[in-house]
């Protein structure tokens, strides 16, 4: 079934309206949900005024470049659920590590209390209750008898207590190898999990490869290369036209004027400063190309509200942050985007996996910063 750009976006809306509305800073007031769902849906119209230039595009796309979007959507779902079931691997591993302490300090506790009552019960048998009988009758102060009767009361009392302790540092133990090997038999079906879903990602890329391998060929002996860069930019105009058109400045985020200079680069990795350069046939870069490892965190440059997060072609998944005050930040050629539309994002929170989505070669991420729609060099912005 074919879907063009514009019903996939309209899609990716409407499911995240109900699930992430109510998300945002955790001091949310429930007016700030309604007003980020009525410019969700102000978005939702003016991109369907947009609609039909979009879906002339759409319908140009060759039918490989269909099968990439495609399974480029399948490998984001896969890595998302990879990177959900490495996080979990990591909890379980830190309960294992507390578990394990807790094992070593109760199994210590156990061999001193043992001790100390093989010491007690060595005492009272070195004693004997004939030696207790015997110094009784012995007794002709009756203050010393008391104290006598005291001091082996006292005796019996503290062997009752150790044994009390040890029996509760028993139980507590025992509970603890429970939970251990419950824990141990999680974290083996979560290994096996995470090897299957490695699997999986592995087998989609080597077909990503081919497919973009087969793409390329295509556009070398295509004449329209340069049309479809221009047509790829333009798709994007489009999208960030109706968003500017639709969106009124977020009152919590406060643009990034202040941070100029002073902001951190999304992806760890070699930063080509292509901005202003010349591409094939005239079009220009409008944003900065980090070349990064495939699977490694993409962070947000700034605190944002989530726009847009979908597929588009030449810049394959692509995630769009609002930072209030006309400025926005785009995130191209991602293996998967974590957060849904309408999410509020922290600067420095993970928001996607670096990826080859949109046709790369390599990994990469794509990054351009936009002040009222227009483009700015982000190396003038990060650092």
């Amino acid at each position: 079934m074919r879907r063009n750009l514009a019903f996939l976006f309209l899609a990716s809306l409407l499911l995240a309206s109900s699930a992430s509305t109510a998300a945002g800073w955790q001091q949310a007031r429930p007016e700030d949900a309604a007003e980020t769902q009525a410019r969700i849906d102000a978005i939702s119209r003016e991109l369907e005024r947009r609609q039909s230039a979009m879906e002339q595009r759409s319908k140009q796309m060759s039918l490989t470049e269909r099968e990439l979007q495609q399974l480029e959507m399948q490998i984001s779902t896969v890595a998302n659920e990879l990177a959900q079931t490495t996080a979990r691997l990591a909890q379980t591993n830190q309960r294992i590590g507390a578990l394990e302490q807790q094992q070593s300090t109760l199994e210590s506790e156990q061999r001193q209390q043992a001790k100390w009552l093989a010491k007690q019960l060595n005492m009272a048998y070195r004693i004997g209750e004939h030696d207790f009988l015997k110094l009784v009758l012995n007794q002709e102060n009756p203050a010393d008898f008391e104290r006598l009767h005291g001091y082996y009361g006292y005796f019996n009392r503290a062997r009752l207590e150790k044994l009390d302790e040890l029996k509760a540092t028993q139980a507590q133990l025992a509970q603890v190898m429970a939970d251990l090997a419950a824990a141990r038999n999680d974290i083996a079906a979560q290994q096996q999990e995470q090897k299957r879903q490695q699997g999986v990602l592995r087998e989609q890329q080597k077909e990503q490869q081919q497919l973009i391998g087969r793409l390329q060929q295509q556009q070398q002996q295509d004449e329209s290369r340069v049309a479809q860069l221009q047509q790829d930019q333009e798709e994007l105009e489009q999208v960030l036209a109706a968003i500017i058109a639709a969106l009124r400045d977020e009152p919590q985020l406060d643009g990034l004027a202040k941070l100029k200079g002073d902001l951190n680069w999304p992806a760890q990795g070699k930063v080509q400063n292509l901005f202003g350069r010349t591409r094939s046939g005239g079009v220009k870069w409008k944003g900065t190309l980090i070349d990064a490892a495939a699977g490694s965190p993409v962070r947000a440059i700034a605190d944002g509200r989530v726009i847009f997060a979908n597929w588009m072609r030449g810049y394959g998944l692509l995630l769009v942050l609002d930072h209030g005050d006309g400025y926005m930040s785009l995130y191209g050629h991602n293996q998967t985007i974590l957060p849904n539309v309408g999410e509020v994002v922290r600067r420095g929170e993970e928001i996607g996996l670096v990826g080859q989505s949109g046709g790369r070669e390599s990994p990469a991420l794509y990054l351009e910063i936009r002040v009222k729609g227009e483009a700015v060099n982000p190396a003038q912005w990060c650092r």
